[in-house]
């Protein structure tokens, strides 16, 4: 199962080369007309980073380069390599450079860990990791006391339409037993990625207090539910 990556709400689609589509960060930087892809592509220095990207002597080896353009239908676009991903985010600005850098490797590293677990076991534990990395950047931020089940809660309603006491009582669990106990492998998947996703935007955004992050949770949330195809119950 590979997760999209989420920038200020856009999720980056990847072909089947696992290349990121650039039309989709333009969208997440802003989406001004002085920083549509092909102005940077059309950059020598661009040009040349492709060329030392490039597989030497099978140019027609599509699969191995670092570019590649998709017509028509719902996934059409430019895509690119993630060394391109950095290079263009770049030329951007540096605070979007940043963004993207620190939401790639966060979410490509977490959530490789719980995606690739064969066992459930491996999943439940892969989301208490995520989810103890998750509740330091709370705390980081200053959230407290009863934050903390508001930022849950954030994550929770969007994906599951209830509450965390909502989904105990409907799951028959006593009031401090854990949800993510009786979660199947998709729903703890589902969990984590919002959880990382919102550690992410929180830093991002610099949130401090119990009501600024509990508003990142919950459009974390939302994204996250967005892209699932059917809503979890």
């Amino acid at each position: 199962m590979q997760l999209p990556i989420i920038i200020d709400e856009i999720a980056i689609r990847q072909d089947e080369q696992g290349r990121f589509c650039l039309n989709d960060l333009h969208k997440a930087s802003g989406g001004e007309k002085r920083h549509q892809p092909s102005n940077w592509l059309s950059l020598q220095q661009t040009i040349e980073l492709i060329k030392e990207l490039s597989v030497p002597g099978i140019p027609g080896t599509e699969q191995n380069q670092p570019v590649s353009i998709l017509q028509g239908g719902s996934n059409q676009g430019t895509y690119v390599a993630k060394e391109l991903v950095y290079a263009y985010a770049m030329w951007i600005s540096p605070r979007f450079h940043i963004l993207v850098i620190r939401t790639f490797d966060a979410v490509v590293s977490k959530t490789n860990k719980i995606t690739e677990a064969l066992t459930w076991d491996q999943q439940r534990q892969a989301g208490k990791e995520v989810r103890a990395d998750f509740t330091e950047t709370l705390k980081e931020h200053g959230v407290a006391g009863f934050g903390f089940a508001q930022c849950t809660n954030g994550i929770y309603r969007p994906l599951f339409g209830a509450t965390a006491a909502q989904l105990k009582t409907q799951r028959g669990l006593k009031k401090r037993a854990s949800l993510r106990d009786v979660m199947n492998g998709k729903e703890l998947i589902a969990t984590a990625f919002a959880e990382i996703v919102a550690s992410e935007r929180i830093e991002a955004n610099s949130d401090s207090g119990n009501s600024p992050c509990y508003k990142t949770c919950k459009a974390s949330g939302t994204a996250v539910s967005g892209l699932l195809v059917k809503k979890l119950k």
